[in-house]
């Protein structure tokens, strides 16, 4: 018959390491308490998302940008007013590196609006596009520019709210058209917000109408501010 002497382990107590004795009526044998191993097999790691296609990403960002002009263009934020806000923009929004080329976001938005969606491929670009619209679309939505009562493009209120650009930075009318006309600076300013879809449509397109009509209006214009 074997006893076994040990002491008990008590809550909170070390585990008990000392040897074990076994004593029998002829023979006493002791047995060495190996400390508990506990051997844990690493699980395979969660297997990462695969990354998206690049030609998804692109189309992705496609549809995002036209989506926002769409929304601004029900805000009354025509397409126009787009491509001057981008022709000016200076300021990188949140989300860009500083140092960003913003040209590359003016290109985008130029063979989106052209039906060259094709021939996108810069997908950086796409992103920073994006980014900027939305910047506009959430000013829009909040009212900006709305309650401005002057003749001043739609673009240039925006671009002084998110760029804080100065008047005269975004004001001039670049088009040949105005560049040759013998008036001021600010009598450009003054004439921009009427002429200047006009103006647009005539030169991009080469629709002679429009241009036609331009002028008449300048002569309209003029004659009675001489008057």
């Amino acid at each position: 018959m074997f006893q076994v002497h040990a002491l008990s382990r008590t809550a909170g107590a070390r585990p008990l390491t000392r040897p074990v004795q076994l004593k029998c009526n002829t023979k006493s044998f002791t047995i060495r308490r190996a400390p508990l191993q506990v051997h844990a097999t690493q699980g395979a790691s969660a297997s990462s998302k695969p990354a998206k296609d690049p030609a998804e990403v692109r189309s992705d960002l496609i549809k995002g940008c036209k989506t926002v002009m769409m929304e601004l263009q029900g805000l009354d934020f025509p397409r126009n007013d787009v491509k001057g806000y981008f022709k000016f923009v200076v300021k990188p929004p949140v989300g860009v590196a500083k140092d960003f080329d913003l040209s590359r976001a003016r290109v985008v938005v130029d063979q989106l609006m052209t039906g060259q969606e094709a021939d996108i491929n810069d997908v950086e670009g796409l992103k920073a596009a994006q980014l900027i619209l939305s910047d506009v679309w959430r000013w829009r939505r909040r009212g900006g520019g709305m309650d401005d009562e002057t003749d001043r493009p739609n673009y240039a209120i925006a671009l002084e709210s998110l760029q804080n650009m100065e008047p005269e930075q975004i004001d001039r009318i670049t088009s040949s058209l105005l560049d040759n006309l013998p008036i001021t600076e600010a009598e450009k300013r003054q004439m921009s917000g009427s002429v200047q879809q006009v103006a647009m449509a005539g030169i991009n397109g080469a629709v002679w109408g429009s241009l036609a009509a331009c002028l008449l209006f300048l002569l309209i214009f003029n004659f009675a501010r001489g008057g």
